[in-house]
């Protein structure tokens, strides 16, 4: 090693300190992240505080194969955890130190029940006395152990649940909760993605239901999967229509579970575009403000609505007098099925009774009231 190279070396705390405080990324500027999931290999240049990697391109859904792939430390790191960020920099740390460190397993999520990539990471030092930590997974000295068939397991699901927008939740053979999307989240009413990870599945019935609880465990009693549709109760009492799939897998003799994969049965249909086609008039209102927030082409006809006039006035002070108002409220929260008779005031100054079907989305509070009116 030459005397410049060795008044370049980086001592360990530095190191840790350049990677966390690399230099931040200019305006308008957007750099790639780094992914574990088809994680080959990365190099972090401690000078420079970046860092280069390559990925294989079958992990993304639309099996883009990139180059490598640079940049800003803060910016590579910036979509994984805080513990799987703590511990890369650990390993460039005692690889800067020692010369070599790891394995550090990475990805495995809150309580690593499922394999996370190990990570090994060695030193090198370029002629110009730049210092590198070469990365890549590895289960150390023995490689050749045969268990590197579940290496990366936990990113790789996660990195399909977090990208997809179906209704996904993944339970591990023993029962726990381990993914869910945030499509899951959503359609099953979950306030905190935190209250059902990492538990047991029969022990949140109170949370996502008691269909989608009873599915799990009949399969991973079973040790089947089960394809279909139907009704799914949820914990408030509500239901969901859904084509599900509860895919049984298994790998090796310790790993495996359930993943649980769900659409609606309309599919991916374009629910706008249904709005806008129905032939009757129909406005959605905000309960909070009486605010038009949608109105369909026929309403927009019907009562001579424009842009404008729906964004200037609430309801309540242009098609509906407010004991009206008040009438279709009471019958949406009551779910009353009887359309209401109630008077219609046009814009273009016509008054005519109509009869208006009322019913409520979302909470008595904040939730948006559907008028559709009747012939």
């Amino acid at each position: 090693m030459t005397i410049d190279a060795a008044k370049t070396r980086a001592t360990p705390e530095k190191t840790a300190r350049d990677i966390e405080t690399s230099a931040p990324a200019g305006d308008g500027a957007v750099f790639p992240a780094l992914s574990l999931a088809g994680l080959q290999f990365f190099f972090a240049d401690i000078k420079r505080k970046t860092i280069i990697w390559n990925e294989n391109g079958s992990q993304s859904f639309d099996s883009e194969i990139k180059d490598l792939q640079q940049a800003p430390s803060t910016e590579a790191l910036r979509l994984l955890t805080p513990e799987d960020r703590k511990n890369i920099l650990r390993l460039i740390q005692g690889a800067v130190r020692d010369g070599k460190a790891g394995p550090f397993d990475v990805g495995g999520g809150p309580d690593h029940r499922i394999p996370g990539i190990p990570l090994m990471a060695y030193r090198y030092e370029m002629p110009d006395g730049r210092m590198l930590a070469i990365c890549f997974p590895s289960l150390g000295e023995d490689d050749g152990n045969p268990g590197q068939i579940v290496l990366g397991l936990a990113p790789i699901l996660q990195h399909f649940v977090q990208s997809s927008s179906r209704i996904v939740l993944l339970i591990d053979n023993f029962g726990y909760v381990r993914f869910a999307s945030d499509g899951f989240v959503k359609n099953f009413q979950i306030e905190d993605a935190r209250m059902i990870l990492g538990r047991n599945i029969a022990h949140i019935q109170n949370r996502v239901g008691r269909t989608i609880v009873s599915l799990a465990i009949a399969a991973l009693t079973r040790r089947a999967s089960a394809t279909g549709r139907g009704k799914f109760l949820l914990a408030n009492s509500d239901s969901l229509d859904l084509k599900y799939d509860a895919m049984y897998f298994r790998i090796g003799g310790s790993i495996g579970g359930v993943l649980f994969s769900a659409g609606h049965i309309g599919g991916d249909v374009d629910f706008a575009k249904v709005f806008e086609l129905c032939s009757a008039p129909m406005l959605v209102v905000s309960i909070k403000n009486r605010m038009i927030l949608a109105a369909n082409t026929a309403a927009m006809k019907t009562y001579h609505l424009s842009t404008e006039t729906i964004d200037a006035q609430p309801i309540t002070e242009t098609l509906l007098h407010p004991r009206s108002y008040a009438a279709l409220l009471d019958a949406a929260r009551s779910k009353a099925e009887v359309p209401q008779s109630v008077v219609v005031n046009s814009l273009n100054g016509q008054s005519k009774k109509k009869r208006i079907k009322a019913s409520l989305i979302g909470s008595d509070k904040d939730g948006k009231l559907v008028l559709e009116a009747r012939s």
